[in-house]
């Protein structure tokens, strides 16, 4: 006997990428930053007033807020600040689709939408991408008669940005709710932040934990008008966000500098490791990312399993269209260049 809903007990639940133990292993599977956080996000968390932990922290993550509407150029009433950016998909999903709605997506996409739809008790749409992982020409047809549709942009784990026109288009023509999942617009020639002042039905979300270095803080946001932010905050756990996680976010947001810095390496790492991957015979996806999705020139299974007897942790996707691919997380240079070695090595 069980006491969970049925779809509570039907669904797998979401089952995030391995986090080792051993401090040897070079960690390039979860997309994590290789970079240590700003210096004066660490400077403000050891500023702050201990004594201040006895008190609730600011209930709509103001500092945070204020951070965004200097460097972003938006109103802090278009903010939502949460737990993350799953936590903001969270709040979304149980905001704008209940049981028997449908949400729709991209595929392949984020594992984790499949599992927040299952918890609302949703359908699921699932809009394959095309050959080249682009947006089909028909994604508005696909995606009528869905209350919620997520694009993630750039895509997770295809690498790839869509066309804004393209997504601008569809963002008119769709009567629900569009999310623009930009965990990774950072590390993008472009992002869509500005769409969501375009149209009333838009929310645009971030996270702290890939550009900013801030994975162990847990904070996201999302970006949208007046209107659905007031909505959303009903929805919210009423204090979602720390008070040291709000602290060390807006530190980091105000240091553009360092952002900046972080980001121009991340990409002069990852056109390296694109170029040197291509020399040896795997197929690689330009990227927009923090990561590359490419096909090696052996099995990709096997290929995932003798990095992981070395040491080097990659993502494998098991799946009719990702089964041929692996996911590398951009690392250091030297990581990178172990990563490399490796490589050469299980190849000859």
């Amino acid at each position: 006997m069980s006491y969970f809903r049925e779809n509570i007990q039907a669904t797998s639940g979401y089952i995030p990428g391995e986090q080792p133990k051993n401090p040897d292993i070079i960690k390039l599977n979860t997309n994590e930053n290789p970079y240590p956080p700003s210096a004066k996000s660490v400077e403000a968390l050891h500023s702050y007033v201990i004594d201040n932990l006895r008190k609730y922290p600011e209930p709509v993550s103001q500092p945070v807020k204020e951070a965004a509407a200097k460097v972003l150029g938006v109103d802090t009433q278009e903010v939502l600040v949460g737990n993350g950016s799953d936590d903001i998909l969270t709040v979304i999903f149980r905001s704008f689709a209940g049981e028997q709605d449908t949400i729709g997506w991209l595929n392949p996409s984020y594992s984790l939408y499949p599992i927040l739809a299952e918890i609302q008790g949703a359908n699921q749409r699932f809009v394959e991408l095309d050959e080249n992982f682009e947006l089909p020409t028909d994604l508005a047809e696909q995606a009528k008669g869905c209350s919620l549709f997520l694009i993630t942009n750039p895509n997770a784990p295809t690498t790839n940005s869509f066309c804004k026109e393209k997504i601008r288009e569809f963002c008119k023509s769709f009567e629900g709710i569009v999310v623009i999942d930009e965990a990774y617009g950072d590390f993008a020639e472009t992002n869509c932040l500005e769409l969501y002042k375009e149209f009333p039905n838009v929310i645009v979300t971030r996270t702290f934990s890939k550009s900013y270095s801030l994975a162990g803080i847990r904070v996201g946001m999302a970006f949208a008008n007046k209107e659905l932010t007031a909505g959303m905050h009903k929805v919210k756990d009423s204090y979602n966000v720390n008070a040291l996680s709000q602290t060390m976010a807006a530190a980091a947001l105000l240091d553009v500098d360092y952002f900046e810095e972080t980001i121009n390496k991340i990409k002069a790492t990852r056109a390296r490791t694109e170029a040197e991957l291509t020399k040896l015979g795997f197929k690689v996806n330009p990227s927009q990312t923090n990561f590359v999705f490419a096909i090696p020139p052996i099995d990709a299974a096997e290929y995932f399993q003798a990095l992981n007897d070395r040491n080097i942790i990659i993502r494998y996707f098991k799946g009719g269209r990702t089964g041929k691919y692996v996911r590398i997380t951009i690392g250091t240079d030297e990581e990178m260049d172990k990563f490399f070695a490796a490589t050469k090595e299980i190849l000859t």
